[in-house]
């Protein structure tokens, strides 16, 4: 049996406290007004399943409470402070040129590394290595020399014989490189503005 159409009537006369489409169906797209059992229009839109619902107003402070209670942080690529959306809440901008990792100890499989809540990471945007960062090497050295008797010596000579069968230690040091300049200790980044509800 087909229902009857509610359309220009108050279901009130028979359901005083329910919300109805006016006798339409809900449409394929977008969204149908929703009226109380007196007519009037509510602040409620409604689609078909999965297809949304609009609140024409505020959301009410229960449902913003749970959806965002204090402590909460949310991404946004926006830079309109949260309060302004959510009347009679308070937002504050966090982390702030700072990566987000999560709370607690992390593995790499070879190293573990503890991250606590809010702003105590020791990190830094620039490092110059020490020389116990640096990877264990050596650095080659080249001698230029000339093997000589004390007659072919150069003036003035002295009679020390030759280099050859001489006995002499030999202190050499290579030649400095580098100029310790920091290195960029930061992987690419995706910004996002961080906000975190304070009350």
């Amino acid at each position: 049996m087909a229902s009857e159409s509610l359309t220009n009537t108050n279901i009130s006369e028979t359901y005083v406290g329910v919300l109805h489409a006016k006798g339409e169906a809900i449409p394929a797209t977008g969204l149908q007004d929703v009226y109380d059992g007196f007519g009037n229009k509510s602040a409620l839109k409604i689609g078909q399943a999965g297809k949304g619902i609009d609140i024409d107003g505020s959301l009410g402070a229960s449902f913003i409470n749970t959806l965002y209670p204090v402590g909460a942080v949310i991404f946004s690529a926006d830079n309109t402070n949260p309060g302004v959306r959510f009347s009679g809440t308070t937002w504050i901008q966090e982390a702030e040129g700072r990566f987000i990792a999560g709370v607690g100890t992390g593995n790499d499989g070879t190293n573990t590394q503890a991250v606590p809540a809010g702003n105590d990471s020791t990190g830094k945007y620039k490092h110059t290595l020490t020389e116990a960062e640096l990877p264990a090497h050596t650095h080659g050295v080249t001698v230029a020399h000339e093997d000589f008797t004390a007659e072919s010596a150069p003036s003035p000579r002295q009679n020390v014989g030759s280099k050859k069968t001489a006995s002499y230690n030999l202190t050499l040091t290579s030649e400095s490189t580098g100029d310790g300049t920091a290195h960029n200790n930061t992987p690419p980044s995706f910004g996002l503005y961080v906000w975190k509800r304070t009350a």
